[in-house]
């Protein structure tokens, strides 16, 4: 990740968002304040960039059956997203799509597995329901701010089971908002300022999802060359029980690593615990652990 013309064309746009906030970039530091401490933090995808992020997925829930045991659940896959920009406008395009997709699954004794690259270690059940993701594609429209216009692509997930990783265009909004909106303060932030960001999910098995997070601000770090904003956090979800899954006593925390100068979460690591519900109400109860990990891998 060199500094290229795509880079220099970033650091302008950068110091045009900082003067409408009244904030003065700094020529030599770009978002960072000369004191190295403070940071201004402004999410954005860079036009004719691609961008390759893996999303690593653990999953255990304690089994209500008898004797079931419980159930342990791995998902990787990696996500490409490429940016143009649109003719006569300041909004972006995105496509996004899948390279490679690989899940393992303990449960009841039974150990599958999936992997998309090799033919010969691909479970029968999990190939019917992740098979498919490689093909898939989506085009989102973005704003000058961020915000999605339109979406565009497959109308069914991929996936059709809980823990299988289903895909459908309310996933995809979803995974987009997880790599872009943390709520960023409009101005400069100092080690240990804190803010609060509420979000709005859709997903095919849940329905509506509301989620609140508290973020603060650690400092800078220092990680493969490259200084970046440490940013902890911590939350909860809830539902609107109108789903065919739903879950209560959520707890989520997490950290994350952000690259001002890109304008890019680098990493992050997010693990939530809940209660959850299959089929309603008075469906069965079980207690879930849900690890996330996103990992920015190249950037073209």
């Amino acid at each position: 990740m060199s500094c290229d013309k795509g880079e220099v064309n970033n650091a302008l746009e950068l110091e045009k968002k900082a003067d409408q906030r009244g904030i003065k970039a700094d020529d030599n530091d770009g978002p960072w304040e000369k004191n190295g401490q403070g940071v201004l933090l402004v999410s954005r995808w860079i036009p004719s960039k691609s961008y390759l992020f893996r999303q690593i997925t653990d999953t255990e829930m304690d089994l209500p059956l008898a004797g079931a045991g419980g159930s342990s659940t791995e998902m990787s896959m990696d996500v490409r997203v490429d940016v143009k920009k649109v003719d006569g406008s300041s909004n972006k395009n995105i496509k996004i799509g899948f390279d490679k997709v690989k899940m393992s699954m303990q449960m009841a004794g039974q150990n599958m597995v999936y992997d998309s690259e090799n033919p010969d270690n691909q479970n029968p059940l999990l190939k019917t329901a992740l098979s498919s993701l490689n093909d898939q594609t989506y085009d989102a429209t973005f704003d000058e701010n961020n915000k999605i216009l339109s979406l565009e692509g497959e109308d069914d997930g991929a996936g059709n089971g809980i823990g299988m990783g289903a895909m459908g265009k309310a996933e995809i909004e979803n995974m987009i908002q997880q790599l872009k909106d943390f709520g960023f303060p409009e101005t400069v932030v100092q080690p240990n300022a804190s803010w609060q960001s509420k979000q709005d999910f859709k997903m095919q098995q849940i329905g509506e999802m509301k989620m609140t997070i508290d973020y603060i601000y650690k400092g800078p770090v220092e990680s493969s060359g490259k200084k970046l904003a440490a940013i902890d956090f911590e939350g909860k979800a809830e539902t609107n029980g109108e789903g065919l899954v739903s879950f209560k006593d959520s707890k989520m925390n997490g950290t994350l690593l952000f690259d001002p100068q890109l304008g890019m979460l680098i990493e992050s690591e997010t693990k939530m615990k809940m209660t959850m519900s299959i089929g309603g109400a008075s469906g069965a109860e079980m207690d879930t652990t849900t690890t996330s990990k996103y990992n920015l891998i190249s950037v073209e």
